[in-house]
């Protein structure tokens, strides 16, 4: 259970960081900060989806080879 609960904090960490670079990419007046900001933000959730699809194979595979054995 210790590696879930690591993985779907790093998860929602992620996806703090994402809302975070979108409304800092809001708030700045520069074309090129907020083209960085939201190139951060759409990079965040993007870690976040493939961690969290990560976590959701390794619990199916998981479920899978405890039934077998």
């Amino acid at each position: 259970m210790k590696a879930e609960s690591a993985i779907v904090i790093a998860v929602t960490i992620c996806i703090f960081l994402s809302f975070y670079f979108s409304l800092l990419s809001f708030t700045t007046t520069e074309d090129l900060m907020k083209q960085q900001f939201v190139l951060l933000a759409a990079y965040s959730l993007l870690s976040g989806i493939i961690i969290f699809s990560c976590l959701i194979i390794y619990l199916t595979m998981k479920k899978i080879f405890t039934k077998t054995a």
